[in-house]
């Protein structure tokens, strides 16, 4: 059914749906939801029966249902999975607008989303350090937007008025069936004669890619707009003895949170293994750091290149260069 014309949900609103989403019941999210409650509603606990009327309004709105079950365990109908959705990215970018607020006039740091897992370490360092938020992190799709910050991490070349440190070095790795590969590597000639690669080439600079022969019809790109996420999630529960030659192959610091024991090793990790690919030796390229020129003037900024480089020790996988 389609919206109704009535005024669509505001942000909080959308923190209550998502509330009830999470708690399954309106008594809960009516709990968790008071600390945070907007400013006219601070004289008094937030209760369950505004919960419930808010629910109901975006439901009008909505045109069906978005809950289903009893009170003490709803679940989302197929309509309230698309709206949770929605709300998210609601709330999501006011949550972003006042991030871009509060971080107005820092030194800015660029990077790629899978440099998270140094980056955000070494933010929350600077601010435990410092009491408050000292660099703005920008998370990028690509490097094509690495211009112009105080600090970029990525593979691009540094302009003529910046310095770059390096800062580890990533190798191309595919993730294969285990017990099917060897350990020391997977040729790439093997790869792209006998298999099919799926590529997430992230960070990767455009010459390494050419000069290893990745274009064109025998290396294409993972299909449509799925995410490496997708992919791993494809090929852990698909894969078995019916696998079909598919292999993922991505950066190692890409393939990092992936991996057993981090963030996102998630269920059926062991069914595969990384291993690198070779031609002559590992493929790689290294990470840096690039500082603009007058940046440094800032004393946050070499404090954030110590917290940077701290971070990528932290993670063994990195600082040995074969993450």
């Amino acid at each position: 059914m389609a919206v109704s014309d009535e005024v669509a949900p505001d942000e909080w609103e959308c923190r209550v749906f998502l509330a009830v989403a999470e708690h399954r019941q309106h008594t809960k999210a009516a709990e968790a939801l008071s600390p945070s409650r907007p400013r006219h509603l601070r004289d008094r606990p937030y209760a369950r029966q505004l919960v419930g009327k808010t629910i109901q309004r975006i439901e009008r709105w909505c045109g069906e249902p978005l809950f289903e079950g009893s009170r003490g365990q709803l679940r989302l109908t197929e309509r309230g999975r698309e709206f949770e959705r929605a709300a998210r990215s609601v709330v999501g970018e006011y949550q972003l607008m006042r991030r871009v607020a509060r971080e107005e006039g820092l030194p800015r740091l660029a990077c790629l989303p899978h440099h998270a897992a140094f980056v955000a370490p070494a933010q929350a360092r600077l601010r435990e350090r410092f009491g408050r938020p000292r660099i703005a992190v920008q998370y990028l799709h690509d490097d094509a937007g690495l211009r112009g910050p105080a600090l970029l991490v990525g593979a691009a070349r540094p302009a003529p008025d910046a310095r770059a440190i390096p800062l580890y070095t990533a190798r191309l790795e595919a993730m294969v069936p285990a017990g099917r590969f060897p350990a020391e590597g997977l040729a790439l000639p093997e790869l792209l004669q006998r298999y099919h690669p799926l590529l997430h080439l992230t960070g990767v600079p455009a010459d390494r890619i050419d000069a290893w022969g990745l274009r064109g019809p025998a290396a294409a790109p993972a299909g449509g707009s799925a995410d490496i996420a997708t992919t791993v999630v494809h090929l852990r529960h698909e894969a078995g003895a019916a696998w079909d030659g598919r292999i993922l192959v991505a950066p190692s610091d890409v393939a990092l949170a992936f991996k057993p024991g981090m963030e996102f090793g998630g269920r059926h990790a062991d069914r595969f293994t990384w291993v690198p690919l070779v031609l002559d030796g590992p493929l790689t390229h290294e990470v840096r750091l690039t500082v603009r020129r007058g940046a440094e003037d800032d004393e946050a900024v070499p404090a954030a290149i110590v917290a940077l480089q701290s971070a990528v020790r932290a993670l063994p996988a990195l600082a040995g260069g074969n993450p």
